[in-house]
């Protein structure tokens, strides 16, 4: 532009020699607005998005099928899976309990785990069938025709809670000696860490009976909770943390079973690699 500027002006000059140097430079301004007017800024592509409308975070739903609603923006959802990748189109993977979701731009966004429930469809909506009851991450990610994720990455990630049913236990027949409980008011401090997807200690020991305050620290950048059960098939709970999403901490605080006995502890997100026993004296 600047070389074309400097052309005119010496054409100009060159067949009005006559004319003053000032008007020379009045000319020229005005030129070179003119062809600065005229040179269109780069445009620069939009990043695609994708947000999860339904259900909401942190909904309470019943057990069996899960629909899950997207929005997305600057992205066109096409079935070509398989064929050449093209900038600002592709489809959508949807996950269940996958954390964290597959995100290498090299390679296909396919969970490691062959068990995880997942799918790929080119569609702004999914149902999941057969859900069990428990709290769950349902996940979703813009893929190119390959797979592969869209750079830079987008994804949604929402966290539900379906309510297990409710489960009458008898009342034992039998006489049971009557358990050492703490005296009223008393209290037991107790600290718990989640890093890594994993818990700092496999065992928590408390008096029967005991005001547990439980002093939960997340490092992880995922959701986590702690939730007490009376046994590892998790159908009857005795308490459920709330679920937060770290860096952050958060005290529980709860009443230990009166009755002594091995109990069990768990993230209710990820219930098969997070888990402890809560032992009662």
């Amino acid at each position: 532009m600047v070389s074309l500027f400097l052309s005119l002006v010496q054409f100009i000059a060159g067949i009005m020699p006559r004319l003053s140097p000032i008007l020379l430079v009045l000319i020229g301004g005005v030129l070179f607005l003119v062809i600065a007017g005229c040179t269109s800024p780069p445009v620069i592509p939009a990043v695609p998005t994708v947000t999860i409308m339904e259900p909401a975070n942190g909904a309470t739903l019943p057990s069996g099928a899960v629909a899950v609603t997207i929005q997305v923006q600057n992205f066109s959802i096409v079935d070509k899976e398989g064929q050449a990748n093209v900038p600002g189109e592709g489809h959508v993977h949807y996950y269940l309990d996958v954390s964290p979701i597959p995100s290498d731009p090299a390679k296909p966004a396919l969970p490691a785990d062959a068990n995880a429930v997942w799918a790929h469809v080119a569609a702004s909506s999914y149902t999941f069938t057969n859900v069990s009851p428990g709290m769950h991450t349902l996940s979703v990610q813009l893929v190119n025709n390959d797979h592969t994720p869209v750079v830079p990455l987008a994804t949604s990630m929402v966290s539900v809670v379906i309510p297990a049913p409710t489960t009458i236990i008898p009342t034992p027949t039998t006489s049971m000696p009557t358990p050492t409980t703490m005296p009223p008011g008393q209290s037991i401090p107790l600290s718990l860490v989640a890093k890594d997807n994993a818990f700092d200690r496999g065992t928590i020991t408390v008096p029967a009976g005991a005001a547990v305050v439980l002093t939960f620290d997340n490092q992880d950048r995922f959701p986590h909770n702690v939730a007490l059960y009376t046994d590892s098939t998790a159908r009857t709970t005795i308490y459920k943390g709330v679920i937060i999403t770290g860096p952050k901490v958060i005290t529980y605080t709860f009443n230990a079973p009166s009755q002594p006995g091995t109990y069990f502890f768990r993230c209710d997100v990820h219930p098969s690699t997070m888990t402890g026993s809560f032992i009662v004296t």
